[in-house]
């Protein structure tokens, strides 16, 4: 499934920069007015490049391939217009006051003009070959409650382009799963699932005998791909479904022996990061620090014990927004027309300010840039009492954002916490350089527009 998501992402890429590359041969003939030759094309080529990489950063940052928005016609059409004009803002600021005209105005307009015609009729094409070609069949093992929900989540994303053509189970098919046909017991497995021409068999049933072992080989043998539910689920929706984990899903799943490489890299950036974050911050401290003290009577800093790696507790440092001494009532959440919030503190938060003396945290290794968020000491105690495995988030270092963050809106419940938490386990699954990388551009674009989880 993964898999199979990816290539449609790749196909999207593909076709943009096939797009925007004949845009940059149109603006080169039409801006220079001369025959394309190599020398013309060698001599611009950097230029197009500092055009190129920048917009499909943008396109990426702005969830252009992003498959359940891409379905959308005219959302799409403006979309690729706001990615076109942010970019083509950015850029043309940057190239044309610092440098000495890299790319010559006319090329640059007639770029953007005729990439947005391109890359919206390219993308077109291949959405109609997408919506023609062949769906996905997918065969489901069991008919449990699992099966009901992965069948409900792959139905629910038509962009998948995947159709479930029933299940097969150890009974006679009594529990009806939402109109899906049985086809059959699970013995026949590998017969009807080369009769109905399935592309893939998605087991879920909790045990798994010796007996669907071999079945499950023989449909890999027939080049029909097996997964399982736990894993579709995590691919389709970016979290993983808690209510099916067990003790050996953490073991086999989070380990984290092969992530060495990854934490001294991440290490690292932490460290640069964090240092040009503080100098960077340090011209607006005044400014902030007296507006605070203006605002409102008590210190301009707000510490409180938060829950760190290998729930180890450390002091966790923010600019204050609230009136001094609001968690003195044992409020545990924040609600957003908090009366406790202070004027400034409303525009201190909305645009993230209150987290910059987190940067020290982060350079003295008890926070990261990403990861999940640290909470406070009364709460960890009682989300581990309310919600199942919630300790295991603490195998990682906390950070100022992460995978919840940018996926979920701010909640102030159990059950807000229980989603969050979900998406927690599926970044410490798939922790990697892209992906914080990726959770990183998201957080700038939430900061800058507004819009969005967090």
């Amino acid at each position: 499934m993964k898999t199979h998501i990816q290539e449609k992402a790749a196909l999207l890429l593909i076709s943009d920069s096939v797009a925007m590359s004949f845009s940059f041969v149109i603006a080169l003939l039409l801006g220079h007015k001369a025959h394309l030759t190599l020398g013309l094309l060698c001599r611009h080529l950097w230029g197009f490049a500092a055009l190129f990489v920048p917009t499909l950063l943008i396109f990426f940052v702005l969830d252009g391939y992003a498959l359940h928005k891409v379905r959308q016609r005219f959302g799409q059409q403006a979309l690729i217009l706001g990615c076109g004009l942010l970019a083509s803002s950015i850029l043309s600021t940057f190239i044309f006051f610092f440098f000495r005209d890299p790319v010559p105005r006319a090329v640059f307009l007639i770029f953007y003009g005729s990439a947005f015609i391109l890359v919206v009729y390219f993308r077109k094409i291949l959405n109609q070959r997408m919506l023609t070609s062949t769906q996905w069949l997918t065969l489901i093992v069991g008919d449990g409650k699992r099966s009901s929900e992965v069948a409900q989540f792959i139905n629910a994303s038509a962009y998948l382009r995947t159709e479930v053509v029933g299940y097969v189970s150890e009974g006679n098919g009594s529990q009806a799963q939402d109109h899906l046909p049985h086809l059959g017991h699970i013995d026949d497995l590998v017969s009807i699932a080369r009769e109905m021409a399935v592309d893939q068999v998605i087991v879920a049933v909790p045990s798994r005998d010796d007996n669907l072992i071999k079945l499950l080989l023989e449909c890999m043998q027939s080049k029909i791909k097996v997964s399982e539910f736990r894993r579709v689920i995590e691919e389709i929706t970016g979290r993983v479904p808690i209510d099916h984990l067990n003790d050996n899903w953490f073991l086999l799943e989070l380990s984290s022996s092969n992530k060495r490489y990854f934490w001294y890299t991440k290490r690292l950036a932490d460290i640069a990061v964090s240092c040009i974050g503080l100098c960077l911050a340090l011209p607006l401290s005044p400014f902030i620090v007296l507006l605070i003290k203006i605002d409102s009577r008590g210190p301009v800093f707000y510490s409180q014990q938060r829950m760190g790696r290998g729930s180890k507790p450390f002091v966790a440092w923010k600019l204050r927004t609230m009136v001094d001494g609001a968690d003195r009532n044992n409020v545990h959440w924040t609600t957003d027309n908090d009366d406790r919030i202070t004027r400034v503190g409303r525009i201190v938060r909305k645009t993230r300010l209150d987290e910059v003396p987190q940067l020290l945290n982060i350079f003295k290794g008890e926070m990261s840039l990403i990861g999940p968020r640290p909470e406070a000491l009364s709460l960890v105690e009682m989300y581990t009492r309310e919600i199942p495995y919630y300790p295991e988030r603490h195998m990682v270092t906390p950070g100022i954002t992460g995978w919840a963050q940018i996926n979920y809106p701010y909640g102030n419940s159990i059950e807000d916490t229980r989603q969050k938490l979900m998406y927690d386990f599926y970044y410490i699954k798939n922790r990697s350089v892209i992906l914080d990388l990726m959770i990183f551009l998201r957080t700038i674009r939430i900061v800058l527009t507004g819009k969005g989880a967090m």
